[in-house]
């Protein structure tokens, strides 16, 4: 697709926080420099600065999925709220064409002690609706929220999950031409999260501009065209989404090996009944196997709503918790589109060598943006040492590769 207009343009834009050791020097920052250029004398300052953004370019156009990446502290936030007008740079400028509906801060925009309803009609007022349009489409809002028996209740008393819900169902239904999401959904439950995802899009093929801040590499790998990997409040890389997220999965993988206890269910924060498609077991063939042996990885699928595109897929961990390999169905370009509640996985010769080695399930939807359901080090296998007959192992390492001596 070609993009043609401009709705976001950001140019050289910084923004610098300053940084008081105390009171006292906040103080004196607010009294003595203002007297000191009145009387002449050299102005002192108290305060150290942080450069939160520093020097940031880049184009969103209409109709652009743009992804922004990165650790946290990395200035993502920042420039999501600058690009709003809730921050202020320090320099450069930015320029928006169009209205814009943004899920930054949790809560952000909402009155605590306002109703659902009272804060509805509150931000869709902010983001440029008349109360008639917002008497016509406020129904669709509460009924996508799912929170209707709640409405009327003051949204300090909501969870965090149901203002989610509300504040991306007002963003989605008032049709903007920018779309801003901070990670906001993240505090969802899995089945509003398949239907926000669902949601962005419908809007995203009908024109809408789409920002979106993740930390899920395969959300913008697979919902997004272009990438920015922000570090350290400056622009590493941009470019087409794939080319990013993997030079920055590269850069980051293996920082944290720390192995979690086995058995742990992603999406246990949604209850199981209301999963489109759980994994109910995933098991080894055996335990243990010899470097060669065939491995059968067994899926046991539970299915709630039968027509479903999805994939299937498990990572695999050596005993320290590096990557060894990802094996996926989306990743060999197998869309499965029928309820399968028995999926065998074979790997006929394995050539991985001895160790323990842990491995994590999921199944997601066709496009890989979000799981069904996932459930981290779920089985185990070992591969067992073997030994020439001067003793030495045949295989050290993660992998054995094929190969052949010549010249001998």
């Amino acid at each position: 697709m070609s993009y043609k207009e401009t709705v976001i343009n950001v140019e050289n834009v910084s923004k610098c926080y300053h940084i008081y050791n105390s009171p006292s020097a906040r103080l004196k920052q607010f009294i003595l420099p203002p007297l000191k250029k009145v009387f002449g004398s050299g102005s002192n300052q108290y305060y150290r600065e942080f450069w939160s953004v520093k020097d940031v370019s880049f184009k969103i156009n209409k109709g652009e999925t743009v992804g922004i990446i990165g650790n946290n502290g990395a200035g993502k936030s920042t420039i999501l709220q600058m690009i709003c007008g809730t921050l202020n740079p320090s320099g450069g400028r930015i320029k928006v064409k169009g209205r814009i509906a943004a899920l930054l801060e949790l809560g952000s925009g909402f009155n605590m002690d306002f109703s659902g309803r009272e804060n509805v009609y509150l931000n869709a007022a902010v983001l440029g609706l008349t109360k008639n349009e917002i008497d016509q489409k406020y129904s669709e809002i509460v009924e996508f929220s799912g929170i209707g028996e709640f409405i009327d209740q003051p949204v300090k008393t909501y969870s965090s999950g149901m203002i989610a819900r509300l504040a991306f169902s007002v963003a989605i239904q008032v049709e903007p031409d920018i779309l801003i999401v901070d990670e906001a959904l993240s505090v969802g439950d899995m089945a509003f999260q398949e239907k926000s995802f669902t949601k962005m899009k419908e809007i995203r093929d009908k024109g809408t501009s789409i920002l979106f801040v993740s930390h899920s590499l395969s959300a913008v790998r697979n919902f997004c065209e272009t990438a920015i990997w922000l570090e350290k409040g400056v622009i590493k890389m941009m470019g087409e989404r794939l080319d990013v997220c993997d030079a920055y999965q590269s850069e980051t993988e293996g920082k944290s090996k720390t192995v979690p206890s086995r058995g742990i269910n992603e999406t246990n924060n949604s209850p199981i009944n209301d999963k489109k498609l759980t994994l109910n077991s995933v098991t080894c063939s055996k335990m243990s196997y010899r470097m060669g042996d065939e491995i059968t990885i067994n899926f046991e699928l539970d299915f709630s709503e039968p027509d479903l595109k999805y994939g299937i897929g498990i990572i695999i961990y050596d005993s320290k918790g590096t990557i060894v390999s990802i094996l996926n169905t989306l990743r060999d370009e197998i869309i499965i589109s029928k309820p399968s509640s028995l999926i065998d996985l074979v790997i006929p010769d394995n050539h991985f060598g001895p160790g323990e080695y842990h491995i994590t399930a999921s199944v997601s939807d066709e496009l890989g943006m979000f799981a069904y359901d996932k459930v981290e080090y779920v089985t185990s296998f070992r591969i067992e040492m073997e030994r020439n007959s001067s003793g030495l192992a045949k295989v050290d390492g993660i992998l054995r590769c094929e190969h052949e001596w010549k010249g001998i």
